[in-house]
């Protein structure tokens, strides 16, 4: 059987003007569907003309299958290219999966609009998708697939979900099934590798808890050092993990960094997002992540005011949060950090004090987010109980940037205006860009910063902030 595995196109502006990742989930899909001709179409790459895009794949490649991985906000584009499936060739069966597949599976389902998915694949795919493909190869039926939603003439079946995936089972992601290639970051080309899923700890804001579990698995460290070899030699300057939580065990990380040194591969460049905890039990990893050729970390502070704690389940002091971010700064490693801004207890003096701290701890570049209430989380059934959110249904504008609540003191727009407002002293102030330097470290850093940064005048006030450009 043909399969065709598609990426939606869904970024926020801001980070698409520096860089483009590719889906590591389908290509590690693709290397697991044992039988089958896979092609993997990262849309991302075809953001201007989307729809040409996969009528073209479509025509040439015609599939019988045609997968499609959407995160929530990009809900709405894989709906489209899912109608444009069963326009341009009928006789493909469809298939969603991902995170909004797995933690809104119930509204996907009773939405008209999503007619033309045929299955759901909810959590981990590698397993479900390969049981699913021999199915349909074979003509036998779908009851057995654990993780498997399926349309019937009486309506959807769902199946019961199947246990996490054995990591050591699986096989190096497939990158040679992809159809388009030229990912980037900073004006080199990267690539994207995992060496671990899941994470213990339990943030009430966020739904990786909801796709794995509270378990921490993690690759193999050999199994890893081949998987970068592979990206290396396909042509990839440096390397993004994906991991949700890298450093949860820092002597883990610190073998890997080891054997990267080992196995000759510091000469690639390495970014990740990692926890400050990690780095306050272990600062002296920062020294072992240099060697193997860091150059960037983004923080998940989320927040150091601790009114905010209990509500989003996640404490990082502000005195530790400043070690750390120092830590890593003193040995060479760029330090990028991420707030969240409209907690229920939030006013404009709580907001102003954020945007403070963003600018004093030290930080090359800080990223503010407005709390958003996906599917899945903890945090959307109480925000909603309390009549917090704003935009209960339009997932199109839930990138993060976008505010879709209001505060117990602050009203949807006066949040809005606080956040523009501030994240115009914050970028434009001059002791802010003379300290950091803007993850990218580079002269061609600095345009797509201040334009990333304008936006904050032209669309932050309208609250249309990084919203994604991509056309079908």
């Amino acid at each position: 059987m043909r399969v065709l595995l598609l990426a939606m196109p869904d970024v926020a502006s801001s980070f698409d003007r520096v860089m483009r990742f590719p889906n590591l989930g389908l290509v590690s899909l693709a290397a697991n569907l044992d039988g089958a001709d896979v092609r993997v179409l990262d849309l991302v790459l075809h953001s201007r003309a989307v729809g040409q895009a996969v009528r073209r794949a479509l025509a040439d490649f015609e599939p019988g299958l045609v997968g499609l991985s959407a995160m929530t906000f990009q809900y709405d584009t894989a709906k489209q290219v899912a109608a444009i499936v069963r326009r341009e060739l009928p006789s493909a069966k469809t298939v969603l999966g991902g995170y909004h597949a797995t933690l809104a599976y119930d509204e996907i389902v009773a939405d008209s609009e999503a007619e033309a998915f045929d299955f759901l694949v909810r959590g981990e795919g590698e397993r479900a998708l390969a049981e699913l493909v021999h199915a349909l190869a074979n003509g036998s039926g779908y009851e057995g697939i654990g993780g498997l939603s399926y349309r019937t003439e009486a309506g959807f079946v769902h199946n019961p979900r199947r246990p996490l995936v054995d990591l050591s089972s699986l096989r190096l992601p497939d990158r040679r099934a992809r159809l388009s290639t030229g990912f980037y970051y900073f004006g080199r080309r990267f690539d994207v590798v995992e060496t671990s899923r899941g994470c213990t700890r339990a943030c009430r804001f966020c739904s990786i808890h909801r796709m794995y579990g509270s378990e921490h698995r993690s690759h193999e460290i050999g199994r890893v050092i081949a998987d970068i070899a592979a990206a290396a030699e396909a042509g990839a300057q440096g390397i993004f993990f994906v991991d949700d939580n890298i450093n949860l065990d820092p002597a883990r990380l610190d073998e890997l960094c080891r054997a990267i040194v080992a196995a000759g591969l510091d000469r690639l460049e390495y970014i990740s997002q990692a926890d400050v905890a990690g780095f306050a039990r272990a600062p002296e990893l920062a020294a072992s992540m240099k060697r193997a050729g860091f150059s960037a970390l983004f923080l998940g502070i989320e927040s150091v005011n601790k009114d905010d704690w209990r509500f989003l389940r996640k404490s990082n002091a502000l005195t530790t949060t400043r070690e750390v971010i120092s830590t890593l700064r003193g040995n060479g490693i760029g330090a990028a950090g991420g707030f969240i801004l409209g907690n229920p207890s939030d006013n404009a003096d709580s907001i102003k004090a954020a945007f403070h701290n963003a600018r004093t701890l030290g930080l090359d570049h800080a990223i503010m987010w407005c709390l958003t209430p996906y599917p899945g989380t903890e945090i959307r059934g109480d925000l909603m109980a309390e009549d917090l959110v704003t935009n209960p249904h339009d997932y199109r504008r839930y990138n993060g940037y976008i505010c879709n609540v209001r505060t117990r003191h602050l009203t949807h727009r006066q949040l809005i205006r606080t956040i523009a407002a501030e994240g115009l002293k914050l970028y434009f102030h001059p002791g802010f860009l003379a300290h950091g330097r803007v993850w990218g470290r580079n002269g061609n850093s600095v345009l797509p910063y201040l334009q990333a940064s304008a936006e904050y005048l032209t669309r932050g006030f309208r609250n249309q902030l990084y919203a994604s450009r991509h056309r079908i």
